[in-house]
């Protein structure tokens, strides 16, 4: 029993140095179970067929047929007509879709097809992204308290509960206490909370500030150049002037060096991609041994003078970059556009960028031609942060099919005609078969780092049940309010899980979270002799509920990093929303769910 404490601890302080990624701690968490003989080998690996994870599986794939096929970014561009001009006009306009898509739909595609439309439509009536985004993202929160299917939390703590012997959420059994937290929630956005919104600027602002237009060009290398067989970091990388033009790539006969630039030997028409200043033109001009081309005719299709467009997009959740450096990626080279600066955790980093090291919810400014930004949208390492035209790939003539699947998921699940882990893979499957999306594309939608820290945390779990570990804490919790009075000892300790769950959740996965901590809540309900519903309620909503902070839930994180935030905040718009719904839960959970 004290291995799987100290292992627990061990876990949680992992997930929050961060050096490690969550799946690997909790992966790690479930071989060290093993090879201890806590559990044993049938026990560990009874969670991979978990129905919570097929259930949470299948939803990323309905979720991302909805998204494919254009259902969410239409409801979004036709609120452009029907938005506000006003701050909260704009927020009233757009919260409430947000709040009722998420109930149905995993919320962080919600924000995701979201936040460029709510930029766009900000900008235009001059506010800046700081304004909208953090609203954004606790409307999908709030969304995600409302329904079973609203956040990947609500499944796993139903079926954790349901393995200890207690029913398992209903469908809408949320929505009575969901619905009155997400009205008080977006009142709350919409007067205090709207007032302790910062203005902050974004990555684009440090390029706009400068005045200065950017542009794309070429040259080439000529015949008889001194800088033939010489690398770029003995010559132009350092005659250039960096304020005014920058080299992006080395094109050697069609084909991109993928080379780092300040090891490539130059060669006899090597075209270089140029980002430049008008006024560097004449000066790259007088370099020996250098045309800018069409001027040098050499057969190939002329370029130019194009204009760089500068954008803004974020790191995806499960990027393949994640933890690498943009120098290991060789950045420039492989996706066709310059790095401008990153930002991360309050921070705009623009020196020294060839050793930052990629994390997910970090926002790129990048420079490039349209075309290569074009193939970056497309990129799934990265959202993009502008509203953009639909994509020609967009199965739009698929997309009742996509609508109907997850009604008939939702419907029946309510009638209870089959289990929900069952309709979620039904329903992805015919989403698939139908065509809204791909096989590849179905496998990629799943979050497999989500769904492996919950293979982790669910034999954390069964461990903690199976050592009486999660008696023991149930025990002591109690012991812990021995003092207060029998007849409201029920109604306290209530109120002391939803904080304890909340203020792990801030900092934690609210996942993790949940799972360790439903059959500890479970055995303190029954340790005081009442009915443990009321307890797994508390426990879904405080793992949901996460506002102070930027790590706490993935749509935060988003939000941080694109809407040019710093960690304080979240902490000065959040807190305060995290205490209203601690209270109102603590009074509204035993009123709907009796003692």
């Amino acid at each position: 029993m004290t291995w799987v404490f100290l292992l627990v601890l061990l876990t949680f302080g992992g997930m929050v140095w961060e050096r490690i990624s969550a799946d690997m701690v909790a992966m790690s968490a479930f071989a060290l179970l093993l090879v201890t003989r806590v559990l044993e080998p049938v026990e560990a690996f009874a969670v991979f067929s978990n129905d919570a994870v097929i259930t949470v599986a299948g939803m990323f794939v309905l979720s991302k047929a909805l998204e494919r096929t254009g259902f969410i970014t239409v409801m979004g561009q036709r609120l452009h007509a029907m938005a506000g001009k006003t701050h909260a006009g704009l927020l009233i306009s757009i919260l409430p879709v947000v709040a009722l898509l998420s109930a149905f739909v995993n919320n962080t595609p919600i924000v995701v097809v979201f936040m460029p439309i709510l930029i766009t439509l900000g900008l235009q009536r001059d506010f800046k992204p700081s304004k909208l985004l953090i609203p954004l993202s606790y409307a999908s929160i709030f969304g995600g308290l409302c329904t079973l299917l609203g956040t990947s939390t609500n499944i796993l703590v139903s079926s954790t509960a349901e393995g200890l012997g207690q029913k398992t959420i209903g469908m809408f059994e949320l929505s009575k206490i969901g619905i009155i937290l997400g009205l008080v929630g977006m009142t709350y956005l919409l007067t205090i909370g709207r007032k302790l919104l910062p203005e902050r600027e974004t990555l684009t602002s440090l390029i706009e500030s400068t005045g200065t237009k950017q542009y794309l060009t070429e040259v080439v290398v000529t015949k008889g150049s001194p800088l033939i067989g010489k690398k770029l970091s003995e010559t132009l990388l350092k005659t250039l002037p960096k304020s005014k033009a920058r080299i992006i790539e080395v094109i050697r006969r069609s084909v991109p060096l993928n080379t780092p630039l300040p090891e490539i030997e130059l060669q006899i028409g090597d075209r270089l991609s140029l980002s430049t200043v008008v006024s560097a033109v004449m000066e790259i001009q007088e370099l020996d041994g250098l045309e800018i081309l069409p001027g040098h005719n050499l057969g190939l299709e002329s370029l130019g003078m194009e204009r760089a467009a500068v954008v803004e997009c974020v790191v995806a959740p499960d990027s393949e970059l994640i933890g690498r450096t943009l120098k290991q990626i060789n950045f420039r080279q492989r996706f066709g556009v310059l790095i401008l600066a990153v930002h991360r955790k309050g921070v705009n980093i623009q020196s020294q960028l060839g050793k930052t090291r990629l994390e997910f919810g970090d926002t790129l400014l990048v420079q490039g031609s349209q075309t290569a930004i074009n193939q970056l949208k497309e990129n799934i390492n990265f959202l993009m942060l502008q509203d953009v035209p639909d994509d020609v790939r967009t199965r739009k003539d698929r997309m009742w099919l996509a609508i109907g699947a997850i009604a008939a998921v939702v419907t029946l699940a309510s009638l209870g005609v089959f289990p929900i882990s069952t309709l979620a893979i039904l329903g992805a499957l015919v989403v698939v078969i139908g065509g809204c999306i791909e096989p590849d594309e179905a496998y990629r939608a799943i979050s497999w780092r989500l769904v492996f820290m919950i293979f982790g945390m669910l034999s954390l779990g069964i461990a903690l049940q199976k050592t009486g570990a999660a008696t023991l804490l149930a025990e002591t919790l109690i012991n812990g309010i021995n003092w207060v009075p029998s007849d409201i000892r029920p109604f306290v300790m209530l109120s002391l899980l939803y904080l304890l769950t909340n203020v792990l959740t801030e900092f934690l996965s609210n996942n993790a979270v949940a799972v360790l901590l439903t059959p500890v809540v479970i055995n303190t309900a029954l340790g005081l002799g009442v009915d443990p519903r009321p307890f797994i309620v508390m426990v879904a909503l405080g793992a949901s509920a996460s506002f102070a902070t930027p790590i706490g839930y993935q749509t935060n994180t988003l939000a941080y990093g694109a809407g040019g935030y710093k960690f304080r905040d979240f902490i000065k718009v959040g807190t305060p929303l995290n205490l209203i719904f601690w209270i109102l839960s603590s009074l509204l959970v035993p009123f709907f769910w009796p003692l």
